[in-house]
């Protein structure tokens, strides 16, 4: 399609290619001004009619390239003749893949996470965005931190196109073993058994970064901009990702699908949710605080192998922590670059070290830096499956028989802190259960 337009009063030459919309400027006094917008960054196009007119507009809404990794809603506005107008329209529909684009959402907000913002940052920022495209969406704010799966009760996930979660990543962690629980349930999977082995979930999900750390956007996106990633859920692209699922005294704990770390980082994470007065500023100062007290502890670590079948293994020994990014952090050159769904987790075990070399190994992981893990004190290695057992804790016994421990373990869970209550825990990697809306920006 080819004709002739005005862009805010100056003639526009337009031109819809099968994959790009071009605009040459018409400048009088210099050269002309070219514009090109791939039409895989078009959001939406819209018509306008004037009053007492004779010519109408088409807008176009795209995404364009902001600071860094982030994106903007940004319009061309596009006037000529009507029947011209129609004709740029018509093309738009035979040319733009709209029907690989999602069209109805269920929008889980978390109104508690980071600093309880998350609702206005969706309805000022992201719903606008939404509905521009035709996007339907429901809304549910969660109204406590075990309200999640209520947002699914009566959902039917076949009327889905995806669900957002709009909050931190402990709240992305809570949506996902909401939707898994429930998908599981609708095609027979006993989620209770560790052995069990989980369906993909139907469709993929979004998250709109509204907390604090906010680091699975940031690891797909490169951005923690909220309306970069909901541009990444309207354009409809989509990346699979893994889930790591958590069992002990024969229940399931949950899902988490960033960081799943055991000791030291759980309990760093059980002191920044008893400080959450202190603000944000708790992140940095509590991490510290535990860092000068870490604890040794006397663990049993059976490993299955990467491949999922052959002898276990096992390591013993006294260890500060024993951690897995389920986002796998890999040296790429001098900086750590983020893995999704990667077909094994990598698992580090701290041991005994001097305080100075653990804090050099710890700000090199903050840093990103590549060989952040090449310390002599720290164990790599690579399954799809490990057991923790704690040998010489103290337990107590009651009436019932049931066995629990004295003394508090944590883990930390997509940053909350689950209370380890057992002598023996399970976790295990389920690979491409999850789909996350975007496309990985750190390559």
């Amino acid at each position: 399609m080819r004709g002739s337009f005005t862009k805010r009063g100056r003639k526009c030459d337009v031109t819809v290619t099968k994959t790009h919309l071009k605009c040459t400027l018409k400048n009088n006094l210099g050269s002309n001004v070219l514009w090109s917008v791939s039409l895989d960054d078009i959001l939406a196009v819209q018509t306008q009619s004037r009053d007492n007119s004779e010519l109408n507009s088409v807008v176009v809404h795209y995404a364009a390239r902001g600071k860094g990794h982030s994106l903007t809603w940004a319009k061309l506005v596009l006037s000529g003749d009507p029947d011209l107008c129609k004709e740029l329209n018509n093309s738009f529909a035979t040319t733009l893949p709209e029907r690989l684009r999602p069209k109805t959402f269920l929008v889980v907000i978390n109104p508690n996470s980071g600093s309880k913002t998350a609702g206005r940052i969706f309805h000022k920022k992201v719903a606008p965005l939404l509905r521009t495209c035709n996007i339907t969406f429901k809304v549910y704010e969660t109204r406590g931190p075990d309200d999640t799966p209520n947002a699914f009760q009566d959902v039917d996930f076949s009327e889905l196109d995806g669900v957002l979660c709009v909050g931190g990543d402990g709240h992305y962690s809570k949506v996902v073993t909401a939707l898994v629980d429930k998908h599981q349930e609708s095609v027979g999977a006993d989620v209770k058994d560790p052995d069990a082995e989980l369906r993909p979930l139907p469709f993929p999900v979004g998250v709109i970064p509204g907390g604090s750390g906010n680091y699975i956007p940031f690891y797909l996106h490169g951005s923690r901009d909220p309306l970069t990633a909901a541009i990444k859920v309207v354009l409809g692209n989509s990346t699979p990702t893994n889930i790591v699922a958590v069992h002990q005294g024969g229940k399931l704990e949950g899902y988490c699908g960033l960081i799943c770390g055991f000791g030291l980082f759980g309990d760093m994470m059980y002191s920044c949710e008893r400080t959450r007065w202190m603000g944000n500023l708790r992140y940095t100062v509590m991490p510290l605080k535990r860092i000068f007290s870490r604890r040794l502890i006397d663990v049993t670590v059976e490993l299955q192998p990467e491949s999922g079948s052959g002898d276990w293994q096992t390591i013993s020994g006294s260890v500060y922590s024993v951690d897995t990014g389920v986002v796998d952090l890999a040296d790429r050159g001098a900086k750590l670059v983020p893995v999704f769904g990667d077909s094994a987790m990598t698992v580090h075990l701290a041991s005994q070290c001097p305080l100075g070399h653990h804090i050099k190994q710890l700000s090199k992981v903050q840093a990103w830096d590549s060989g952040a893990y090449d310390f002599d004190f720290v164990r790599t290695e690579r399954t799809s499956r490990f057991r923790i057992s704690l040998p010489n804790a103290q337990t107590t016994t009651s009436a019932t028989g049931e066995t629990s421990l004295e003394e508090h373990f944590y883990l930390n869970l997509d940053g909350e802190a689950l209370l380890i209550h057992k002598p023996h825990f399970d976790v295990r990697l389920h690979t491409g259960v999850v789909t996350l809306f975007g496309t990985q920006q750190h390559k």
